[in-house]
């Protein structure tokens, strides 16, 4: 029996009768295709099941890089009481009472004197060196694990440790920017005895000694994160801090590509003039240009991504054809949402400009009106109103539609008004 076969059943009612390898295999979402494929100790679920029952699971470690973090330690390690064993602070020399008030969380806190020397990596792969079994769940301090998955982390853990001893992976957990995206490829839990170690200055992620992506498991467990609210990236200057390394790192790494992506993705105000969207375009589209984005590994990991960027960037200026190339290359990549957003917000504005040019035509037929084509005049002032509102250009609805009642039409733009109306107390109240 495959691991996804096994899956399959744990995660349809009734296939598996209930027990607590079953309600452990339903906390996976996904995984790559090579541990999808592995084989399991057994082909029979009730012997899986049975053995499970008696499985000691590895230690979990939480570590936490820290730098003044008074206000959110306790919150963040406190959360984690159901799912961790140990914890490590690797701390940059934080000035405050972060290691007071993490001791008061946890009475079994060890903090690790770490000078920050721009490099986030670094910091992490500290850790290796002190924790040497189990495993190592990576959390920022501005994350917490919300209240109703607890636990959850360290039953999955169990399972794959159960399931899949023999094999190298990282685990995923969900990080939720409060108000913002959900994160699934976060790759934030590891063995500690494992191959992988974190490389990147910034946006570091684990990888093989050679450099290529782990295989990866995603789980339903949710971090909540509040470091990216636009008040703490103020407070803490997070945006020039990420910048700052990416640029070092693009220095160091000059055909790295994914450097530039990160530069831009979190250095270029959204203000920026449209001369400085177009060289952003430029470079961005240069260095990413012969790159592969099958091959997963520390340099292509961003291509994709890049593509994105490059959608955002041509629509902001207008290029339609480069938006029209990217949007294709995002779809042939499996990032169908993306791929269909920037393809309909393409294909809509152009079909919004040709709606604008016939609100423009009928006023211009207005000149030519006489008591014979009056009444028709109306309707072509009705539907003037009813592309107005189609279209986005509100400014031309009345006097379109006022021009349309002068000329005894109009019904249908009225019950346009009366539906729109019906529709904003529904949006407003929830009732109709």
């Amino acid at each position: 029996m495959k691991f996804s076969e096994l899956l399959d059943l744990a995660q349809a009612p009734g296939l598996l009768p209930p027990s607590r390898l079953a309600s452990d295999l339903a906390l996976i979402t996904s995984m790559t295709p090579d541990l999808a494929a592995a084989s399991m100790p057994s082909a029979d679920p009730t012997v899986l099941a049975a053995n499970y029952a008696t499985h000691r699971p590895r230690p979990v470690t939480a570590v936490v890089l820290t730098q003044d973090e008074e206000d959110r330690i306790a919150r963040c390690l406190t959360a984690l009481a159901q799912d961790v064993d140990h914890c490590l602070l690797v701390d940059s020399g934080s000035a405050d009472d972060t290691a007071e008030r993490a001791r008061g969380a946890r009475s079994d806190v060890r903090i690790m004197s770490a000078p920050w020397a721009d490099d986030f990596s670094r910091q992490r792969n500290l850790a290796f060196s002190e924790v040497t079994e189990g495993w190592l769940c990576h959390v920022d301090a501005d994350e917490v694990l919300t209240s109703a998955h607890a636990g959850r982390l360290r039953r999955v853990l169990g399972v794959l440790d159960y399931l899949l001893n023999a094999f190298d992976f990282v685990v995923s957990p969900v990080i939720a920017d409060i108000g913002g995206p959900v994160y699934t490829n976060t790759q934030r839990v590891l063995r500690a005895d494992g191959p992988f170690r974190f490389r990147g200055r910034v946006h570091e992620h684990p990888y093989t000694p050679s450099g290529l992506a782990p295989a990866r498991i995603v789980v339903d467990v949710r971090f909540d994160h509040s470091g990216y609210l636009p008040e703490v990236m103020e407070e803490r200057g997070k945006r020039d801090l990420y910048v700052r390394l990416a640029r070092l790192s693009q220095a160091e790494e000059p055909d790295n590509p994914k450097w530039v992506y990160y530069e831009i993705r979190d250095g270029l105000n959204p203000s920026a003039s449209e001369a400085e969207m177009q060289a952003a375009f430029t470079l961005l589209a240069a260095v990413t240009e012969n790159a592969v984005p099958d091959a997963l590994n520390y340099r292509t990991e961003r291509t994709v991504d890049s593509w994105s960027l490059l959608c955002e960037l041509a629509l902001r200026f207008g290029d339609a054809d480069a938006l029209r190339m990217y949007t294709r290359l995002l779809t042939e990549s499996g990032r169908t949402v993306e791929g269909t957003y920037y393809d309909t917000v393409l294909e809509s504005s152009r079909i919004l400009g040709r709606l604008s040019v016939l609100i423009d035509r009928i006023t211009s037929a207005e000149g030519v009106e006489e008591p014979s084509n009056r009444h028709l005049m109306g309707r072509l002032f009705e539907l003037q109103a009813t592309l107005a509102l189609a279209s986005g250009r509100y400014e031309a609805v009345l006097p379109a539609y006022r021009k349309a009642t002068a000329r005894g039409v109009g019904q249908s733009v009225t019950e346009d008004f009366a539906a729109l109306a019906r529709l904003l107390v529904e949006a407003q109240t929830g009732t109709v």
